[in-house]
């Protein structure tokens, strides 16, 4: 039994996911077996009978107490009202002079419905999912034991892998080991000496789902696993500005998007190349003061490969990598082993899918059990001091990572997009520029233009056919930095041998009021 001053601390505390309030005074409403079934299905939980919604004890009539213990204890050991059957007691408190009952229900290992009806736990509510295929199939594969990776499929052939993937994955591990077993494996013997089994019910022999995940072509992975994918966007806008648009903003859906239906190998590839050329760089010495460190690889190739092994691959909900000026978010789904909000110091990770996770680490994709985190923890302020980190994890697990102060880029995002903007509201005109800074139109325009994608000063160089650095530094760079035109990867260290220059908002503008003109 929960004593009295544990009670008590979770009515004070309200309803939630684990904690229910029913006003049932004197008999028990059907509410309360739909609250024991979304429990059930759900993490368990507490429900209190005769507590009002705010959590004020009503109490219950004592002339009822028995007969309502006996309702409960009947109806869920009927299987003809709830199925499978749930023993469970209620038990009886007195609370400041007035009687209540409490269920104490557990996480059940099987899925439970009442009067053929699924119910599922979402925050504080109870919620019929019996018409929505899917969130029912999510309920079964969250009480499902084994990992999904396990899954066996006899039809398919070593005829059905790609051998490209097969082929980065010995590259890989021959840079940190010449002699691991694997490299002198055939493809067939590889596959068969980790990933071979047998299907349950048919007992029919044949390679599992994390080969197939791994290393298989992309029709074999749409055949077998058809809502595999990984939407990969990439808005240039911050994420607020996403959620709070301007009226005058355009009507632009992404800048960028890679939607990878690939294996596991080719979509972490695609999906590292996608942060490479959609985020600025910034490298650092080693700790052995020789290497150099791209800082924006040595943190997103964790979170890449976090979201690609740690997901529940059957499930219909698409893989999400999300990047914007100024953060990214990962959204991914996944049997929760911690739920709500976690701090990273906090977080506790397992291995979801060993199988696959085994390849990973051997190709050094992904580190030992904690200690990917641990370098995003490393590398993150490194990369911007001010990186906030935000993690959710229920079934959907959501990971987000500053990179960039929003106010870097306020005055380019609020910057009109239009001739007519540009021309009524900030006056800026190309011969207003040119004459400003003393610079022709057509060099203007040819920096702005070649800086639309990052470039080094060299590589600007060249497109005027200038020789001298400095000169033109002076000359051309300086001014349009002055004049938020362009603007540096590297902004506190100027002179960066990793300097490189990009075309600011008003920069494109400008180049957007040109375009237009003609």
């Amino acid at each position: 039994m929960l004593p009295t001053n544990k009670i008590k601390d979770l009515l004070s505390h309200g309803e939630n996911k684990r904690v229910e309030f029913k006003k049932c005074t004197d008999k028990v409403s059907a509410s309360v077996y739909e609250t024991v079934c979304s429990f059930l299905n759900a993490e368990g939980g507490y429900i209190f009978l005769g507590v009002d919604d705010d959590g004020t004890i009503l109490g219950i009539n004592p002339k009822c107490v028995t007969d309502m213990t006996k309702s409960i204890i009947n109806t869920l050991n009927n299987p003809e009202q709830f199925l499978p059957p749930m023993p469970i007691t209620p038990e009886q408190a007195e609370i400041d002079d007035k009687i209540i009952l409490y269920l104490n229900v557990p996480e059940s290992e099987q899925v439970h419905r009442y009067k053929n009806r699924f119910f599922d736990r979402w925050g504080d509510a109870d919620n019929d999912v019996s018409k929505h295929t899917y969130l029912v199939k999510n309920m079964f594969m969250r009480k499902e034991k084994e990992s999904s990776e396990n899954e066996v499929f006899p039809d398919v052939t070593l005829e059905d892998m790609d051998e490209e993937s097969f082929k980065i994955m010995r590259s890989h591990i021959s840079i940190h080991n010449s002699n691991h077993p694997w490299l002198s494996m055939t493809n067939e013997k590889f596959l068969k000496s980790l990933f071979w089994g047998r299907q349950r019910g048919t007992n029919k022999e044949g390679y599992k789902l994390a080969a197939i995940l791994l290393f298989g072509k992309e029709q074999t992975i749409l055949n077998c696993c058809p809502w595999h994918r990984t939407d990969a966007i990439y808005r240039s806008m911050s994420y607020e500005r996403f959620l709070h648009p301007l009226p005058t903003d355009p009507d632009i859906r992404y800048n960028d998007r890679d939607m990878i239906c690939a294996n596991l190998i080719q979509s972490y590839i695609r999906l590292l190349n996608f942060v490479q050329r959609n985020m600025p760089d910034k490298f650092r010495l080693a700790d052995n003061g020789i290497d150099r460190l791209d800082l924006r690889v040595m943190i997103f190739r964790e979170v890449i490969s976090n979201t690609l092994l740690h997901r529940e691959y059957i499930s219909s909900y698409t893989n999400k990598f999300l990047i914007f000026r100024d953060r990214v978010i990962t959204e991914n789904w996944t049997k929760p082993f911690q739920t709500g909000d976690i701090d990273i110091n906090d977080w506790r990770t397992r291995t979801k899918n060993p199988l696959i996770t085994k390849v990973f680490r051997e190709m050094k994709w992904a580190e030992e059990l904690g200690s990917g985190q641990k370098n995003i923890r490393k590398y993150a302020p490194l990369y911007f001091e001010n990186s906030e980190i935000e993690i959710h994890s229920g079934e959907e697990f959501i990971f987000s990572i500053t990179y960039r102060d929003p106010k870097e880029f306020e005055l380019a995002e609020n910057m009109p997009t239009s001739r007519e903007q540009v021309g009524t509201k900030s006056a800026l005109s190309w011969h207003q520029v040119g004459t400003k800074l003393a610079l022709s139109q057509k060099e203007i325009r040819t920096i702005l233009e070649m800086c639309l994608y990052e470039n080094t000063l060299t590589q600007i160089i060249a497109s005027l056919n200038f020789s001298d650095r400095t000169k033109f530094k002076r000359k051309y760079i300086n001014p349009l930095i002055s004049e938020e035109l362009l603007a540096m990867t590297v902004p506190d260290k100027p002179n960066s041998r990793f300097q490189k220059y990009y075309t600011t908002e008003k920069g494109k503008s400008l180049l957007l009021c040109q375009d237009e003109s003609n």
